[in-house]
């Protein structure tokens, strides 16, 4: 059997966050070449500006124009923003895929659920029974109990650890070094602080700090 030739895949965002996930497919393909990376798309940098070996391309509008089957991954962490910039994107060519750095633990394989576009960084640990949604990022060194429910297009900050059955609303960010305790509901749109330890429910919108997490004003 020929070997699968490297599909074609570009990151948007040229920030920090996508120039550790240019890393991330480096790591990749460090054992299997699957990705050719052709660079960049991002809508606040200069065409042609080259940010670690790699061009910017252009922004959403050639994203839209592209005439190739193309892999696009969302290097953006702020999940609203995330969600409207995803919601751009009309070109039926664009294919958002799943990466999971080779250092990722995935867990049960048969029992946990992955959405289009998620991304699991190195030394993230999974278990069992894990649900993560579409557009979800999941960043290094964090861990994930079994029966975790993750909203779409949410964001998981470096070094967070998430207990047996929280369920997380769409459209959250959990900050770096953050705890969440065990049969614990958070609603959409919330935010929790870094270092921040929840130790009970909260609804939608809620924005939490501290230890024992409370919740500050909007």
């Amino acid at each position: 059997m020929r070997p699968q030739k490297p599909v074609k895949l570009a990151i948007y965002g040229a920030g920090g966050l996508g120039r550790e996930i240019a890393v991330l497919i480096r790591d990749i393909n460090a054992s299997r070449k699957q990705y050719d990376v052709i660079g960049f798309f991002d809508d606040g940098k200069k065409q042609n500006t080259v940010i670690d070996g790699l061009k910017v391309l252009g922004g959403i509008n050639d994203i839209n124009a592209t005439k190739i089957l193309l892999n696009l991954v969302i290097a953006i962490a702020n999940p609203a923003i995330k969600k409207k910039l995803i919601g751009k994107i009309k070109n039926q060519k664009i294919k958002f895929p799943i990466l999971i750095h080779p250092g990722c633990w995935p867990g049960d394989e048969k029992r946990n659920a992955l959405g289009s576009g998620s991304i699991l960084g190195a030394g993230v640990i999974l278990t069992t029974q894990i649900e993560i949604g579409d557009f979800v990022l999941v960043n290094l060194g964090t861990t994930i109990g079994h029966d975790v429910k993750i909203g779409s297009f949410s964001s998981i900050m470096p070094g967070a650890s998430i207990s047996g059955r929280v369920k997380l609303g769409e459209q959250s960010l959990v900050g770096t070094g953050a705890r969440i305790l065990q049969n614990i509901a958070i609603g959409a749109k919330s935010i929790v602080g870094a270092g921040a330890v929840v130790t009970k429910s909260f609804g939608d919108g809620s924005r939490l700090m501290g230890v024992p997490a409370v919740e500050v004003e909007r």
